[in-house]
């Protein structure tokens, strides 16, 4: 690559040499990326007020079957909203393809509380997003039961739980405007330890929301994890999984640019993988959602300190962008439709032909509603209280 730059109208220097010495730092920046560092604990903590949220029981002669097992059913029509007022007979069961009858069903009416994993991505390139995942998550937060807990989890090149365990959604809405974005993006290695973390609520019902930009192009970091074992970790356990998608459609998501002195090379990064990112959500057996986001040239410019945008060792170099804004109601509708999926789900019994333990990779159940998604995870029968 030859590039020219005339200095004074007069003298010209070729920086081709420079250019390539630009791509090299790349390189070597890239081979000598730190290790993750480990999840910070925050310096305080909100309240956690635990309810007890034991569901109704199954018929004893069923409870007491090794072979009886259940799943927690959504179902989602062709407009992404929840199927509600569904009996048992919308619903077939299969064991290794064949069907079975269903022994128990129900519609639950008031849910039992959740516990809810917030992973927001602060890598360089979210810098003119998280705007919109700001508004996003406190919209998602007006929407919950006073019971579910909460934590928010930031991941980039240093991770951080910003807030663990906590009721107090007021915190979490608070907290969440505190993340800043800069960095790589070790996106399967901070999902996974977004998970744990997920793992560990004290309700058997758990939920994790994942904000991101983009995948395939941008997962540059991760060490320890792979997207094969975060698919397959999701699809063994019983959690439910939601990726949302926020960006400029239509634009190329460039990461964060390299500075020469008062130059740089790259682009804004407001570009989002839709399709990408909504087949991750789908091999994970979740469910995706797009926020469309434009540039709002009224707000202020927001900065990332990137050391991957400066030029060999030199300084690290700020840079200025313009941030994203969505539609306000887009905003509340997205938030509003994963609330509702928390919300609103079916209770599906069978008898398998195997002990429980192994009936989730047998036994499929889906629901008869033409145009309609449906997923499922297997639930404990008798579930646990705090």
């Amino acid at each position: 690559m030859l590039m020219t730059l005339r200095v004074d109208g007069r003298a010209s220097m070729r920086i081709s040499a420079m250019v390539g010495a630009i791509l090299m730092a790349g390189a070597v920046a890239g081979c000598l990326t730190p290790p993750m560092s480990p999840v910070a604990m925050p310096s305080r903590t909100g309240q956690l007020n635990l309810c007890t949220g034991a569901p109704t029981p199954p018929p004893a002669n069923l409870a007491a079957n090794p072979n009886y097992v259940e799943f927690s059913v959504d179902v989602i029509d062709s407009s992404g909203a929840p199927s509600s007022g569904l009996a048992q007979t919308d619903f077939a069961a299969t064991d290794n393809g064949k069907p079975i009858p269903i022994a128990y069903f129900r519609e639950e009416q008031g849910r039992p509380p959740v516990s809810i994993g917030i992973l927001v991505d602060k890598s360089g390139s979210m810098v003119t997003k998280l705007p919109v995942v700001t508004a996003n998550v406190e919209a998602l937060l007006s929407k919950l039961d006073a019971c579910d807990e909460v934590f928010l989890f930031a991941f980039g090149m240093d991770p951080i739980l910003v807030e663990d365990y906590t009721t107090n959604h007021t915190l979490v809405g608070e907290r969440v405007k505190r993340v800043s974005a800069g960095g790589q993006t070790p996106f399967y290695d901070g999902v996974r330890q977004g998970l744990a973390r997920l793992d560990t609520g004290h309700y058997p019902d758990k939920v994790a929301i994942i904000y991101t930009d983009d995948l395939s192009s941008l997962d540059n970091a991760s060490k320890r994890a792979t997207r094969d074992e975060i698919v397959a970790s999701a699809l063994n356990s019983q959690n439910r999984l939601f990726v949302v998608g926020v960006g400029k459609p239509d634009a190329i998501n460039i990461p964060v640019s390299i500075g020469i002195g008062p130059w740089a090379l790259g682009g804004t990064p407001n570009g989002v993988g839709a399709k990408d990112l909504k087949q991750f959500a789908t091999d994970m057996g979740g469910g995706f959602f797009l926020i469309a986001a434009e540039p709002n040239d009224n707000a202020p410019k927001v900065t990332t300190r990137d050391p991957n945008n400066s030029f060999l060792f030199g300084p690290v170099v700020p840079r200025e962008y313009t941030p994203l804004a969505a539609d306000p109601g887009e905003v509340d509708q997205v938030a509003t439709s994963i609330a509702a999926q928390i919300d609103r789900h079916y209770i599906v019994g069978v008898v398998a032909s195997a002990p429980s333990a192994s009936a989730a990779n047998q036994v499929a159940i889906k629901a008869n509603a033409p145009a309609s998604r449906t997923t499922s995870r297997q639930i404990q029968v008798s579930a646990k209280t705090p």
